[in-house]
């Protein structure tokens, strides 16, 4: 995120828009600390923002929202959602408004077939999350929630990813064919192998040596 000149207000003023970047990072679970480093500012400025105290405009938002791995769709998602929550209750002079846990994307855990085949495509190349992390450009945090189904994979998120990876979107698409991925399937040889014994081992070790 680049570091602009943020305009402070003397009063807290929570927006839509404030309430929604808030939201964002407890979807991505980051803490105040992580959401900072992933967007190279300071703890408090994160804090400052989701508290109304510096203003939003629509290009310090799309830094924020892209930052934390989401989409400006995500973004508009959520407000969507708070709007609702909000308006389902009566009127008073504070309302603080706090999304249900089914309403939250980080808590529908749904790993469909696109999450395995990320996973596995990482795997294969021996990529650590950390490290994916650091390719990807995402917190160490979105890289697992991407992979355990808590956030929603758009078409350009997975090109992205996949092309850090060192991978082509065919690579992908041939993977998302297939009725069992790679890595599930030496994990599956692999735990066989270890409850052989020595002698059907040493079989197995000479029919692997015949490849």
């Amino acid at each position: 995120m680049k570091r602009t000149k943020k305009r402070r207000i003397e009063k807290k003023l929570i927006s839509p828009d404030h309430k929604a970047i808030k939201e964002l990072r407890l979807e991505a679970g980051l803490t105040l600390k992580e959401a900072g480093k992933s967007l190279s500012i300071s703890e408090k400025t994160i804090g400052a923002i989701e508290n109304g105290r510096i203003s939003l405009n629509k290009t310090r938002i799309n830094e924020i929202i892209n930052g934390y791995a989401f989409t400006y769709f995500d973004f508009v998602r959520v407000k969507k959602l708070l709007d609702k929550s909000e308006n389902k209750r009566l009127p008073r002079k504070t309302i603080k408004t706090v999304l249900k846990n089914s309403d939250r994307r980080s808590y529908q855990k749904i790993i469909t077939k696109e999450c395995k085949v990320l996973r596995s495509m990482r795997r294969i190349k021996k990529i650590s999350q950390d490290e994916a992390s650091s390719l990807c450009g995402y917190p160490r945090a979105t890289i697992g929630h991407i992979e355990n189904g808590r956030i929603e994979l758009s078409t350009e998120r997975i090109k992205h990813i996949i092309e850090c990876y060192g991978y082509k979107f065919s690579d992908f698409e041939e993977n998302l064919d297939k009725a069992e991925l790679r890595d599930t399937i030496i994990d599956s040889c692999l735990e066989k192998i270890e409850h052989l014994d020595d002698s059907k081992l040493e079989i197995v070790k000479n029919l692997l040596g015949s490849f």
